[in-house]
């Protein structure tokens, strides 16, 4: 089956990752791609000739009769997402989100509440749960009940107020991708010249006594970004390609046992599969194609926001359960010891 595509959305990180990969699966007949809308009409042209999308437009709903898409990819800035899938769901065609969804947990629960009431079908791109190597991770937890996780996302000269939302998210939904919902977090802060700039080192614990530590470093003249998980006498660890870590890491999948490394993968070298952009796009339409749930939908990805607000807030304490159908109900932490500062 091949899926047609309406796509809204044609900045720089989509240049970068989500033209390049539909237009893979364009090749492979995976996908048709009918149309690309950006608010820039200039833009969306230049997208349209660069990719070989069908049509390009400046306002997704007038063109949606004509293209009649299966499905629709929104790539717009996070401060845009909210406003714009809420028109969208109200028409059931599934939609594949870019990451956050929202800039708060009260937009994100408010998306997954009227996702839920629309009925429709979600999916947040969250793009560590399809990188090979993240996913050879979960599948060793299958088989190894983890007590002890440590992540780093160590940057360089990503001195962004909004770093622990806009990206450090993803570190926070990758924990929960292989470990699932933690109980309880403590936050801690160190803050640059600009006060509201801040590297965050994070502690989560988990009803089975299992512990994560986090790190999130925003200037540190070093890129790596990695995943260690440890289990009885036994570590398995990822370290990602090399958008997000510098080529002098080590970057892939390795096993060790008794000090020794028993097990090996390397990057494929192939940036949209090493990246999990490819990926993401085919769990998406695999689970089209098969009718199943969204294994990331607007209601997941809300829990993912609560820790990363948790995280900008410097909250420490208990996570109370998420209540998306009502987002109303929704009992955000406060608590910040940035106030005090």
């Amino acid at each position: 089956m091949s899926f047609r595509i309406a796509h809204v959305g044609a900045g720089e990180w989509s240049r970068y990752a989500h033209g390049p990969a539909l237009q893979r699966l364009a090749q492979k007949s995976i996908v048709s791609l009918e149309l690309i809308c950006d608010l820039q009409i200039k833009r969306a042209r230049q997208f349209r000739d660069l990719f070989h999308y069908r049509l390009a437009s400046d306002n997704i709903h007038e063109t949606l009769a004509e293209v009649r898409p299966d499905a629709i990819i929104c790539t717009v800035q996070p401060s845009a997402t909210a406003e714009l899938v809420k028109s969208l769901l109200p028409l059931r065609i599934p939609l594949f989100i870019e990451k956050p969804p929202g800039i708060s947990l009260i937009e994100a629960a408010s998306l997954a509440s009227e996702s839920i009431a629309a009925d429709a079908f979600t999916f947040v791109a969250f793009n560590r749960r399809a990188i090979p190597s993240i996913v050879q991770l979960r599948e060793w937890t299958m088989h190894h009940p983890v007590g002890f996780a440590r992540v780093e996302m160590l940057r360089t000269n990503r001195l962004e107020p909004e770093f622990a939302i806009g990206t450090g998210i993803h570190v926070l939904d990758a924990i929960r991708f292989l470990m699932g919902d933690p109980e309880s977090i403590e936050v801690k802060s160190r803050s640059h010249d600009n006060p509201d700039v801040r590297d965050y080192s994070v502690w989560l614990g988990f009803q089975n006594s299992a512990t994560a530590e986090i790190s999130m470093m925003l200037n540190t003249g070093l890129r790596r970004e990695s995943y260690y998980l440890s289990s009885e006498g036994t570590t398995a660890e990822a370290t990602l390609g090399s958008a997000y870590s510098s080529d002098l890491c080590y970057q892939g999948y390795r096993e060790w046992t008794g000090e020794t490394i028993t097990r090996e993968l390397a990057l494929v070298k192939d940036r949209l599969i090493d990246d999990g952009l490819i990926g993401e796009y085919e769990n998406f339409f695999h689970l089209l194609e098969k009718g199943t749930p969204s294994t990331c939908s607007l209601a997941d990805a809300a829990r993912s926001m609560q820790l990363a607000e948790a995280v900008r807030n410097e909250y420490s304490g208990k996570l109370l359960p998420l209540c998306v159908e009502q987002a109303g109900r929704i009992i955000t932490p406060k608590t910040s010891r940035r106030a005090t500062d």
